[in-house]
């Protein structure tokens, strides 16, 4: 059966390539302990694009379509760029009319120009919640506008902080308020002092965080339930908490968006949008992975900082 995103997207002429395309179909090759399943790994395929800089002339965020013409791309950007357009061959539909009247008759242009009316459709299309989810993050990849979300600098090299389908685990435990014996749990916390990110030190891989409110990397809206790595000065003074410590959000030196966790969507869909890795949190007995919620992690983000 067909992904609603994939079918979407057909409808509107920006087929998407064909790995996201198997990953949102589920292909075996995407279903694996680690890996957990294709939807968590369309977001690993995002991540890749989402933690690099958003750059007006390099196309590489126009990956996630099938058949685009890269060359061609970056020379039309590079024109528009001389012409005044800072920001290249993106966002077009807030270019000003008399640049668009110069450049409409160029067939690449008026794709391009056309990039936001057609997710807007596609987002007509869909019903599914992790579907939207999903859209909301790409469309920010392309856009690289966002300006609601607290601002973290970007963590342009891999770390070796990885993205295994188990994080979970911890992070299940932690809404329900367990810590295993030698783990700290830190709250990052925005300058309003509000939990922006739970992370965990000494429980499995240390210093990866769950979003907990939406976060700005290179220009890209971060949603509540993504798992990201983090780095900051370790001689920076923090508050200490019932758990761990409270580390402001000024003080993250980077962060890198891994993926989505489960708990980026609610209990009610959870199953149907992570399949096989839903069904592996349940074999291995984690903590009620069908029930918990964002919320659980926010109230005890909230607890620490009383």
């Amino acid at each position: 059966m067909s992904h609603e995103l994939c079918e979407a997207f057909e409808t509107v002429s920006l087929p998407l390539c064909r790995p996201l395309v198997d990953m949102l179909h589920e292909h075996s090759s995407h279903r694996t302990e680690r890996r957990g399943c294709g939807f968590t790994q369309a977001s690993r395929f995002l991540a890749a694009l989402v933690n690099q800089p958003a750059d007006p002339v390099n196309a590489w965020d126009l990956a996630v379509f099938s058949g685009w013409p890269q060359r061609s791309v970056r020379q039309l950007a590079r024109s528009l760029v001389n012409h005044g357009w800072s920001q290249g061959w993106r966002n077009l539909h807030l270019l000003p009319q008399p640049l668009t009247r110069q450049f409409q008759s160029s067939a690449l242009f008026n794709q391009l120009h056309s990039l936001l009316p057609r997710l807007e459709m596609v987002s007509g299309q869909l019903v599914l919640p992790e579907s939207r989810l999903f859209l909301r993050l790409l469309s920010s990849v392309l856009q690289r506008n966002c300006n609601r979300a607290a601002v973290v600098n970007g963590m342009r090299e891999k770390p070796r902080i990885g993205s295994c389908s188990q994080a979970e685990e911890f992070f299940l435990e932690i809404a329900h308020g367990r810590i295993r014996r030698g783990g700290q749990v830190n709250i990052i916390a925005a300058g309003d002092g509000r939990p922006a990110m739970v992370e965990k030190i000494n429980l499995g891989e240390s210093h990866s965080a769950v979003v907990l409110e939406p976060l700005n990397i290179f220009g890209v809206e971060i949603p509540a339930g993504s798992l990201c790595a983090l780095d900051y000065p370790a001689a920076a003074e923090h508050r200490p908490t019932p758990s761990g410590q409270l580390v402001w959000l000024s003080d993250i030196s980077e962060a890198r968006f891994l993926r989505f966790t489960t708990l980026a969507v609610d209990p009610a869909d959870r199953h149907r949008a992570f399949s096989q890795q839903v069904d592996t949190q349940i074999r291995a007995q984690m903590m009620s992975p069908t029930t918990t919620t964002i919320e659980q992690l926010r109230s005890f983000a909230h607890r620490e900082l009383l």
